[in-house]
């Protein structure tokens, strides 16, 4: 078990979050009144090893206890490092800070005087070295100052920046000028939905990537990423054990489902997916992150007692019972009801054409697996569609059928159905309580509708009238095979809702 882990608050300093090896209980957390997460891992250790202080971070209280001081924290660090280890970091932070090395390789002036004293630059010029082909030289930033009519001098604009060999620099979105992405800009901008050109090519090659999953994508980016990891983070300098501890701040701190969590895996995990193969970065750490456990949580169904008394109910809203009909029935989902148009009635025929889905970002689309089914339907539930259509002021072949009454040329949005379904219940006697428990959804109702047509029927027609993309219709049926096979399905489906559709 780990001991403790770090998260960000929302100013960018880390919070030390200690288990108790006991109970596996964290505490409430606390700040290391810092922005640096090696300095901030220093001092949780030196917390865990000499026990954690009552006072803030960053109060005079703890700055005056020598025992915790900072500059002590970094002192038994470096005692514990071997000489290739020193050489290591004194690398590193002279990459970082641009310290010279022979200052950073002194000793301090005085005995007991704070290693990190010595980490001061230089006041005197330093020759630049050459910059090495994976660094860009720093531009310069031209001020441009001019007189305004009125004869004072005054600031007008910042002029591009410029390289010293005087060539213009101009930044890429997401890219620093020594070549590293940041992390959450290349993420949002991977997401956008109008200008990503990883989605565009994703459609272009005829796959599926709506809106509204787009949309949640970078939500995810915007509510969780960037509040811990800041603008600054690039994606060459994230770490697995940082990702790992991030991760568990979502699951501990922030208290999120496992799902949830893995969901905003998935969304870097794409992004730094595609980056690595379109070869702008060389290693995708999230690739190495080992994702939450997800248990099943079974969805239930409602009853046939609880259908005969919604079916017997009189509805605030028929227009909302009619899609109730259609979920259970015919086993249509809520963005398909929504698709429905004039045109996909056949009330000679008494057939259903399910040809679309609507969601309120996406609009008008195909349906989840893209294809088209056609149901048979008993001649009351077309009539009844087609009634509910006709009552549009905007009806045509184009129209809708469950038409919104603000606005006649769109649809009612999905999630309606939803809400007078759940109200529906609660006339019945299935509380709100009772029906989460159960975890009823609208989308129940087409569970319920498969639950009973498998009783009644084959696997394969079961499949054909719920538009499951277990199998594929070979082009050898004949129209005969094909029009025996709409007969045995609407043999079936009369069966299945004969006692329903005459009580």
């Amino acid at each position: 078990m780990r001991q403790f882990y770090l998260g960000k608050t929302s100013s960018g300093y880390y919070k030390a979050y200690f288990i108790d090896p006991v109970t596996g209980s964290r505490d409430y957390g606390k700040s290391t009144g810092t922005k640096d997460r090696d300095e901030a891992v220093i001092i949780a250790y030196e917390w865990l090893k000499n026990g954690k202080p009552t006072a803030h971070a960053n109060s005079r209280k703890l700055k005056s206890d020598d025992s915790i001081l900072v500059p002590t924290s970094l002192k038994s660090f470096v005692d514990r490092l071997s000489e290739s280890d020193a050489k290591t970091v004194v690398s590193m932070l002279s990459e970082k800070f641009g310290f010279d090395s022979h200052v950073l390789s002194q000793k301090p002036a005085e005995i007991g005087k704070p290693v990190v004293e010595a980490l001061a630059p230089v006041s005197s010029p330093v020759q630049a070295s050459a910059p090495t082909p994976a660094e860009s030289p720093k531009p310069k930033k031209v001020i441009v100052i001019k007189k305004s009519p009125d004869g004072k001098m005054k600031l007008v604009k910042d002029e591009k920046p410029v390289l010293k060999d005087g060539a213009s620099f101009v930044p890429s979105i997401g890219l620093t000028p020594v070549g590293k992405h940041l992390l959450c800009a290349n993420l949002e901008s991977f997401w956008d939905y109008d200008t990503s050109v990883f989605i565009k090519r994703q459609l272009d090659r005829g796959h599926t990537l709506s809106k509204k999953y787009a949309f949640c994508m970078k939500a995810f980016v915007r509510n969780y990423w960037r509040p811990y990891f800041g603008d600054d983070m690039c994606i060459e300098d994230l770490t697995v054990p940082e990702l790992d501890d991030f991760l568990f701040y979502l699951h501990d701190a922030r208290e999120l489902a496992s799902e949830t969590i893995n969901k905003n895996i998935n969304c870097v995990n794409r992004c730094l997916n595609w980056l690595a193969k379109q070869q702008k970065i060389t290693v995708n750490p999230v690739a190495s992150v080992e994702r939450f456990k997800v248990d099943a949580d079974e969805r239930d169904i409602p009853t046939e007692t609880e259908i005969r008394r919604l079916l017997a109910l009189d509805w605030e809203n028929n227009t909302a019972k009619l899609a109730f009909k259609v979920a259970a029935f015919y086993g249509l989902r809520a963005g398909e009801i929504s698709g429905l148009r004039v045109c996909d009635i056949d009330v000679v025929e008494d057939m259903l054409h399910v040809r679309h889905s609507f969601s309120e970002m996406d609009g008008l689309k195909t349906t989840k697996n893209k294809e088209v089914r056609d149901l048979p339907i008993e001649h009351s539930i077309a009539l009844q569609l087609m009634n509910q259509a006709r009552r549009n002021p905007e009806f045509g072949d184009l129209s809708y059928v469950f038409w919104s009454v603000k606005n006649h040329k769109m649809p009612i949005t999905p999630g309606y159905y939803g809400d007078c379904f759940y109200k529906a219940l609660e006339e019945i006697g299935v509380s709100e309580l009772v029906r989460k428990e159960r975890n009823i959804v609208f989308h129940s109702l087409r569970h319920f509708c498969c639950t009973m047509l498998k009783q009644k029927a084959d696997k394969e027609i079961v499949m054909q009238i719920m538009g499951h993309k277990s199998f594929t219709m070979t082009d050898h049926y004949s129209d005969h095979e094909t029009q025996e096979k709409f007969e045995n399905m609407r043999t079936v489906i009369s069966s299945a809702w004969e006692k329903y559709l005459t009580a």
